[in-house]
């Protein structure tokens, strides 16, 4: 009798492990994302590398994480890590345009324009309703002294999101 409640209760601790680390993973992943939200992007990059290192997570879960690092990364100025961190994610999500998009915008701080470029376009292509895509063109065109170019993309950001302050300050500052 006592035997089998012994076996009963390595069963059920059996049963229950795997779901716990599923759960720490998951609850570094919230906690990478509530510390990203709150700016402090550090604990957010030590939160995520938990979630993602642990081997627990879920694709949609896995792309979140490296996605919220990559932010994370990009906040305190480590480019080449977040380009690794979008890079990863698209392995799993090829046809994921904030990917494409975030990644772009790294990039184009690191002044890899052409790759920049070419990593918009496939967003734009993937999702040409995406607002922060073209607005992120905008940014490459006018780092590359592309003016006119620069000015349309933001205002066909700004007439996908009018309401976006960021948009609406870019285009009026281009046609001043």
């Amino acid at each position: 009798m006592v035997y089998g409640r012994i076996l009963l209760l390595a069963a059920a601790f059996l049963a229950w492990a795997p779901l716990s680390a599923t759960a720490d993973a998951i609850g570094d992943s919230n906690l990478c994302y509530a510390q990203f939200s709150t700016g402090d992007n550090k604990a957010a990059i030590d939160y995520c590398s938990r979630a993602i290192e642990s081997g627990e997570l879920d694709e949609p879960d896995l792309i979140a994480a490296l996605i919220n690092r990559g932010v994370a990364y990009k906040n305190v100025g480590d480019l080449v890590a977040a380009v690794n961190d979008y890079t990863r994610a698209l392995t799993i999500a090829p046809r994921d345009a904030l990917l494409y998009q975030n990644r772009a915008n790294a990039l184009r701080e690191m002044d890899e324009f052409d790759a920049a470029l070419a990593d918009v376009e496939q967003a734009i292509e993937i999702d040409p309703d995406r607002a922060a895509a073209w607005y992120v063109r905008g940014a490459i065109n006018e780092a590359q002294g592309e003016r006119d170019a620069a000015r349309e993309d933001y205002r066909k950001a700004l007439s996908l999101d009018p309401e976006n302050e960021a948009y609406k300050e870019k285009f009026l500052g281009m046609n001043r």
